[in-house]
């Protein structure tokens, strides 16, 4: 099965409401006059100075963990 005919395929199976908010996310993409690409270049000082972050915080049992963190995301983004 190819990517499209994979993707064609989960749309079919997604119910309405889903399938009109992924279209809407897709004609932003296109209509935006900002990058589709939603990261900045960062440089390796922020990267490092973050990733001792993130390890301080986990160490501090102030983490989060992966569902909890994916399912966040989905409701700051509108899939959930």
């Amino acid at each position: 099965m190819s990517t499209l005919d994979a993707t064609v395929s989960m749309l079919e199976a997604m119910p309405e409401e889903a399938r009109i908010k992924v279209f809407e996310f897709t004609q932003k993409l296109f209509t935006s006059r900002k990058s589709a690409n939603p990261f900045v270049s960062v440089s390796e000082k922020k990267v490092t100075s973050d990733l001792a972050e993130s390890r301080r915080q986990i160490a501090e049992g102030r983490g989060l963990n992966m569902k909890d963190a994916l399912n966040e995301l989905g409701r700051n983004h509108g899939f959930l």
